[in-house]
C-alpha cells in the first residue's frame, strides 16, 4: 500500500511540477490568428536546451515549464517583426506580431537541401531579400516576371518577340540562376526559362541572393540567385480559389467565322487576359499534401513606331569618319509582334515528417501554347514535367543527411493550326542527384557538405538545318560551407566549391563572407566571392536563322568565365524604418559574350569570350511605416559597365528605381489595403554593329586614286529613353475569406516610341499601355 502511495505521489509531483503554458499569437493589425508561427523558447534556471511549438491554425502555441520556471521566447513569422519576451508566473498568454519594416525579414535556408538550417535572413552574413508570396497578392501583380522587376532593385524583365528577356546589375538571364524550391530547370532560351511556369499564387515566399553565389549553387551563379519557395500548408484542410480578367492589350480580329482559312490564327491571336487558379491542401497527422492548379492565358498584339529609324555613327565608335553620321530611314519601320499565350501547370506534392526523417515526392506538369503574328498556319508548343524525391534523416544532434534526385523533361514543338500534326524542335533533359551533410554538432558552427552531378542533354534542329542532333553536358561538382558564429556581433560565412567537367577541367571556388552588429538595429557586411560559368550547349553548339531576322552562332572554342565579386553593405533596422546600402564590384574574365555583327543581308548573333569586363554599382533599399496605416517601399541601383575595346557594348542602363506606397484599413470582418508602385529605367545608350557606305580614295591598278563608295563595318549609336511604369491595385477583404481586387497597369498609359534598331527590340518596355483588371478570390 505504502508503494502505490508513494507512485501515485510522485506521478502527481511530476505533473504539477509540469506546468502547459498557452500563448495565442495574433497580427497587430487584423488581430488575426498567425498559423505557423515559431515559438522558441528555454528555462535557463532549469536547463539552457531550446525549445520550439508551433502555433495552430488558431494561432496558439502550447509550451511546457516546471513549477516556478520563468520562460525566455522568441516568437517569429516569415514577414513579421521577431518579438522577445520573459513569461513568470502567468499560464496563458496573448502575443502580437507586427508587419516586418525590413526588407530582409523571414528565414533562409543555409543551403538548397531539404531540413537544411534554417535562420533568419538578417542573421546571415550574406544578404537575401525575401519577398512573401502575401506581398505579392497585395499589390495585384499578375505574374511573377512583374512582381521581381517592382520589388527587385536594378532588376529588369522586357518581354520581347519570342519570350522575355532579364537583366539585373548589367548581366543578362545566363548569370541569373533560378530555382523552384531550390531545384534547377530546364528549357531556357539565351538563359531565359518560360517564367510562365512559376505559378504566383503557389508562391510561399522568393528569396533573392545577388552576387557571386557559386559555391553552394554552381555555374550560372556568378550573377545572382532567385529560389521560389512553393507552398506547404500547416492547416487540416486549406483551399484557395481564384480568377482574375483584364482588358485585352489589342483586338486584333473581330467575329472570326469558321469557314475562314485562318480562323485559328485569328482565334488564337485574341486569347482573353483571363487566369484561374486553385490551391489546396491538407495535413493529417505525419503526411502532408498540396495541390496547385492555374491557367492563365493573353492575347497576342503589336507595338507600333511613331516615327522611322534614326541611326547614329558616332566618331568616338568609328574612327575612320571624319564626323558624326546620322543615316534616317525614310519610311516607318514595320510594327513588332508580341506573342499570345495560353497555358496550365499542376503540382503535386506529398510530404512525410516525423521526428528524424522527412520524405518529399513531387511532380509538376506544364503545357503552353505561344501564338506569335505571323500567318504561317502554326504555332509553338511546350510540355514539361518536372518531378523528384527528397529524403532527410537527422541522428540526433550529430548530423543531417539529405538526398535529392531531380529531373526535368523539356519538350517544344511546332504544331500546325488547322490539322492535328505536330513536329518535335527541342528536347532537353536535365538529371541532378545530391547528396548533403549539414551538422551544428559543434558549437557556434553551422556546417554543410555535399557532392552534386549535373547532366544536360538537349536534341534539337537548332544545331544544324533541316535535322535533329543532340549535344550534352556533364559535370560533379563537391562544396562545403561553414558559418562560424563567433560572437553575437561577429559572424563568418566561408566555403569552397570545386567544379570538374570532362570539357573543361577542375575549377575551385571560393567565398568568404563577414557581418558585423555592433548594435541589434545595425550591421555591416564584406563579400568576397569567385563566380564561375561554363558555356552553354547553346552557346557552344547553336547554328539557328530565327525566322530569316537574324542567325544565332555558337562557339565550339569558347572558354568558361570567372570572375570575382566583391561587396560592403550596411543596414539599420527599427521598428518603423529600415535602410540598406551595397556596393559591388564584380570583374569578369573570358567573359561570355553575344555580340550582334551585320553582313550584306544579315543579322548574326555570335558568342566570344571578351578578355576582360568590369561592373561595379550600388543597391539602396528602404522601408518606412510612416504612421502605422501608410508605408512607403523605395529602392534604387546603379551599374556601370566597362567599355569593349572603345565600344558600349552593354545594353544595361545606369539607374534603375522602385518605389512603392501602401495603406492599410482594418476593420472586424473587414479589411482595405491599397498599393500605388512604381518602376523607372533609365536612359540606355549602347553601340550596335552594322555597316555603312562611305566616300573614300580607292587607289587604281594604273595609278593615281579615285573617290568611290566603300561599304565597311561601323557601329550606330543607339539611346533609348528613360520611363516609369505606374500600377494601383486595391484589394477589400470581406468577412476574413473573400477577397476582391480592381486595379489598372501602366496607369499614365505609357508607350515605347521606339521599335527596333537593331538589338532595340530586345531593350524597350513591351506594353501595349493602361490596361484594367478585376480579381476575386476565395480562400478557407
Amino acid at each position: 500500500m505504502r508503494i502505490t502511495i508513494s507512485i501515485l505521489l510522485f506521478l502527481l509531483g511530476g505533473i504539477l511540477s509540469a506546468q502547459q503554458v498557452r500563448m495565442r499569437v495574433l497580427d497587430k493589425g487584423t488581430r488575426l490568428p498567425i498559423a505557423a508561427a515559431v515559438v522558441s523558447y528555454t528555462e535557463p534556471v532549469y536547463s539552457d536546451k531550446l525549445q520550439h511549438s508551433i502555433a495552430d491554425d488558431n494561432g496558439i502555441a502550447l509550451l511546457k515549464r516546471r513549477k516556478g520556471g520563468v520562460l525566455h521566447y522568441t516568437v517569429q513569422s516569415l514577414g513579421y517583426t521577431l518579438l522577445k519576451g520573459t513569461l513568470n508566473a502567468e499560464n496563458e498568454l496573448t502575443v502580437y506580431l507586427s508587419e516586418e519594416t525590413t526588407q530582409l525579414a523571414g528565414t533562409t535556408l543555409t543551403g538548397r537541401t531539404t531540413g537544411a538550417t534554417v535562420r533568419p535572413t538578417k542573421e546571415t552574413p550574406t544578404v537575401v531579400q525575401v519577398i512573401t508570396g502575401q506581398e505579392l497578392v497585395k499589390a495585384g501583380y499578375s505574374n511573377i516576371q512583374q512582381a521581381l522587376m517592382q520589388e527587385t532593385p536594378g532588376m529588369n524583365i522586357q518581354k520581347v518577340g519570342f519570350g522575355n528577356e532579364i537583366s539585373m546589375q548589367g548581366l543578362d538571364a545566363r548569370h541569373i540562376l533560378f530555382l523552384m524550391d531550390g531545384e534547377r530547370m530546364t528549357g531556357e532560351m539565351a538563359g531565359n526559362l518560360d517564367y510562365e511556369r512559376f505559378n504566383l499564387h503557389a508562391v510561399e515566399r522568393i528569396e533573392v541572393m545577388k552576387g557571386a553565389s557559386s559555391t553552394l549553387y554552381g555555374s550560372r551563379a556568378a550573377g545572382a540567385v532567385i529560389n521560389i519557395i512553393t507552398k506547404k500548408t500547416d492547416k487540416p484542410f486549406a483551399i484557395t480559389v481564384g480568377s482574375r480578367h483584364a482588358e485585352m492589350n489589342e483586338r486584333n480580329y473581330h467575329n472570326p467565322e469558321r469557314r475562314d482559312f485562318l480562323y485559328m490564327f485569328e482565334k488564337n491571336a485574341d486569347k482573353p487576359n483571363l487566369q484561374s487558379w486553385v490551391s489546396a491542401g491538407a495535413k493529417i497527422g505525419k503526411f502532408t499534401t498540396q495541390t496547385d492548379v492555374w491557367f492563365s492565358s493573353q492575347d497576342a498584339y503589336y507595338l507600333y513606331q511613331k516615327e522611322p529609324d534614326r541611326k547614329v555613327y558616332t566618331k568616338e565608335a568609328n574612327p575612320f569618319l571624319s564626323k558624326d553620321t546620322v543615316v534616317q530611314a525614310t519610311f516607318l519601320r514595320p510594327p513588332m509582334g508580341i506573342e499570345g499565350v495560353e497555358h496550365l501547370s499542376a503540382s503535386q506534392k506529398l510530404y512525410y515528417d516525423s521526428k528524424n526523417l522527412s520524405v518529399q515526392l513531387y511532380g509538376t506538369g506544364f503545357l503552353m501554347n505561344s501564338y506569335d503574328m505571323v500567318q504561317d498556319l502554326y504555332f509553338s508548343q511546350t510540355k514539361d514535367f518536372t518531378g523528384g524525391l527528397k529524403l532527410s534523416y537527422r541522428l540526433k544532434n550529430y548530423f543531417a543527411l539529405h538526398g535529392t534526385f531531380h529531373t526535368d523533361f523539356y519538350e517544344r514543338y511546332k504544331r500546325h493550326e488547322r490539322r492535328d500534326v505536330d513536329k518535335k524542335v527541342y528536347d532537353s533533359k536535365i538529371m541532378q542527384p545530391r547528396l548533403t551533410l549539414t551538422s551544428q554538432y559543434f558549437k557556434k558552427h553551422d556546417l554543410i557538405l555535399g557532392i552534386d552531378y549535373f547532366q544536360d542533354d538537349l536534341t534539337s534542329d537548332r544545331f544544324a538545318a533541316n535535322r535533329m542532333l543532340t549535344r550534352g553536358l556533364k559535370e560533379w561538382e563537391f562544396f562545403f560551407q561553414d558559418t562560424y558564429t563567433i560572437s553575437p556581433k561577429w559572424q563568418v560565412e566561408a566555403g569552397l566549391r570545386t567544379n570538374y567537367s570532362l570539357q573543361f577541367g577542375t575549377m575551385a571556388l571560393p567565398k568568404v563572407a563577414i557581418k558585423f552588429s555592433p548594435t541589434e538595429a545595425l550591421s555591416y557586411r564584406l563579400n568576397y566571392a569567385k563566380g564561375y560559368r561554363s558555356p552553354s550547349i547553346k552557346e557552344l553548339f547553336f547554328n539557328w536563322d530565327h525566322l530569316g531576322m537574324f542567325q544565332i552562332i555558337g562557339n565550339e572554342m569558347l572558354q568558361p568565365e570567372k570572375n570575382h565579386y566583391f561587396s560592403v553593405g550596411a543596414e539599420y533596422a527599427v521598428p518603423k524604418f529600415f535602410i540598406s546600402g551595397n556596393a559591388f564590384i564584380n570583374q569578369f574574365q573570358d567573359k561570355i559574350e553575344g555580340v550582334w555583327k551585320i553582313y550584306e543581308f544579315q543579322y548574326n548573333f555570335e558568342y566570344m569570350n571578351l578578355s576582360q569586363q568590369r561592373l561595379l554599382g550600388f543597391d539602396l533599399l528602404t522601408r518606412w511605416k510612416i504612421v502605422p496605416a501608410l508605408t512607403l517601399n523605395a529602392s534604387y541601383s546603379y551599374v556601370d559597365v566597362s567599355k569593349t575595346e572603345g565600344l558600349r557594348i552593354n545594353t544595361t542602363s545606369p539607374h534603375a528605381a522602385t518605389a512603392g506606397l501602401e495603406y492599410k484599413w482594418y476593420r472586424d470582418n473587414y479589411d482595405l489595403s491599397a498599393n500605388l508602385t512604381m518602376s523607372m529605367m533609365g536612359k540606355k545608350t549602347f553601340d550596335v554593329q552594322d555597316r555603312i557606305t562611305v566616300q573614300e580614295e580607292v587607289p587604281l591598278y594604273g595609278g593615281g586614286t579615285q573617290r568611290r563608295p566603300v561599304s565597311k563595318e561601323a557601329y550606330f549609336r543607339c539611346e533609348l529613353p528613360a520611363y516609369a511604369l505606374f500600377n494601383l491595385n486595391v484589394q477589400q477583404r470581406f468577412l476574413k475569406h473573400y477577397k476582391l481586387n480592381v486595379g489598372a497597369n501602366n496607369i499614365f498609359d505609357y508607350k515605347p516610341s521606339t521599335l527596333g534598331s537593331g538589338v532595340t527590340m530586345f531593350n524597350i518596355p513591351a506594353t501595349a499601355g493602361r490596361r484594367f483588371f478585376v480579381q476575386v478570390e476565395i480562400d478557407f
